[in-house]
């Protein structure tokens, strides 16, 4: 009874706590591409999460996502004296608010062995997975088509290994990706194996409260999913194919191709065409019409050309570039290419993105 009130609680608490206002959280879409804003990693009272099934729906919806997969473990359900145990309910309970608020709903779950646990996405039968192991539930989710990835690759560890069992799963193509970034968890020596293994990074919460309370003002982790389409379909081609962006509080995770996308997509030059005598500093207007952040140093080439110091490009905002025209610089007309890095778009360790602005710059004598 104490159990069963202190569940109806938190239900009560959690509907209230969510406002029904829409964060339409913009991000560009990339040529050929629609960018679907995802998270594939929650928990409900169907295992060890706190909120119903519907409330994490509701959730996705305010804070703009487009498309969530509910996984709760299959073989941990500290609430099964208040809940009936069914690993395809949480899927079965949610759906017709996906569909009422256009959100994709990922059938999925989690399974453990241990410290080294899997979410299953796209499952086609649940009942295929019941009182299975770890890896004989992945054997059948290779049979189903569905997309595996590894989550939180060093958890409970002093940093992530790529661990005995976990090389059997891969040798065995047992899973497509990989969990870089877990709630706040970033694993930076997990990160080389994204492309060394050619897997998938996904980026999620691995929310089990209300996610306004643990995530709040926008640094719920993301996974930036290119599919072709709205669609599951589409959905599950993508995240095979990898194209996939992290995204966390300041910092995004990914290809280079698709983070410089994604920078050109959203941010432009409002003063691309400078005057300025030698010796002083203009400023470069650089308008951010998305929500990702980013974090601008110039690193130019032409010695007469020289950064100031970096800028903070906040989501929807604009922010000045100062730019310092040396004393030797030449008079006249210069088109230029402005080289500037991107500190937090991070496209491999030790890497940053590099981007290229178009510049006309006129200094007067």
């Amino acid at each position: 009874m104490k159990n069963r009130l202190r569940l109806c609680i938190l239900w009560v608490a959690a509907a209230l706590a969510t406002a029904q206002v829409r964060d339409p959280l913009p991000v560009p879409d990339l040529p050929g591409y629609r960018t679907l804003k995802c998270d594939f990693h929650m928990h409900t009272v169907f295992s060890d999460g706190q909120v119903w099934p519907t409330l994490r729906v509701l959730e996705a919806w305010r804070d703009g996502l487009d498309a969530i997969a509910l996984t709760d473990h299959i073989d941990y359900q500290p609430h099964k004296d208040d809940v009936r145990v069914d690993i395809a309910r949480p899927y079965a309970m949610a759906r017709a608010t996906a569909e009422q608020l256009g959100i994709l709903l990922v059938p999925a779950f989690e399974i453990a062995r241990g410290d080294i646990h899997f979410n299953v996405l796209f499952v086609t039968d649940f009942d295929a997975y019941r009182g299975l192991d770890q890896a004989s539930a992945l054997r059948v989710a290779r049979q189903q088509n569905a997309f595996v990835f590894w989550n939180h690759p060093g958890w409970r560890r002093p940093k992530a290994e790529w661990l005995p069992v976990v090389d059997e799963y891969y040798r065995e193509k047992l899973f497509q990706g990989m969990e870089l970034i877990n709630g706040p968890n970033f694993y930076p020596d997990a990160f080389p194996w994204i492309e060394e293994k050619n897997l998938t990074l996904v980026c999620n919460t691995d929310v089990h409260g209300l996610t306004a309370w643990e995530y709040p003002n926008r640094t719920r982790a993301i996974t930036l999913v290119f599919a072709s389409a709205a669609t599951l379909e589409s959905l599950k081609e993508a995240l095979l194919a990898r194209r996939t962006v992290g995204w966390q509080g300041e910092n995004l995770w990914g290809t280079e191709s698709y983070l410089q996308g994604l920078f050109q997509a959203a941010v432009k030059a409002e003063s691309s065409e400078l005057r300025a005598r030698p010796g002083a500093t203009v400023s470069l207007r650089l308008r951010n019409d998305s929500a990702l952040p980013f974090r601008v140093v110039v690193r130019q080439e032409k010695g007469w050309l020289r950064g100031v110091r970096p800028v903070e490009l906040r989501g929807q905002t604009t922010a000045a570039l100062p730019v310092s025209i040396a004393k030797e610089a030449p008079g006249g007309n210069h088109s230029t290419d402005l080289l500037l890095e991107v500190t937090n778009c991070h496209t491999a360790p030790g890497r940053n993105l590099q981007v290229r602005v178009p510049l006309r710059i006129t200094v007067t004598q």
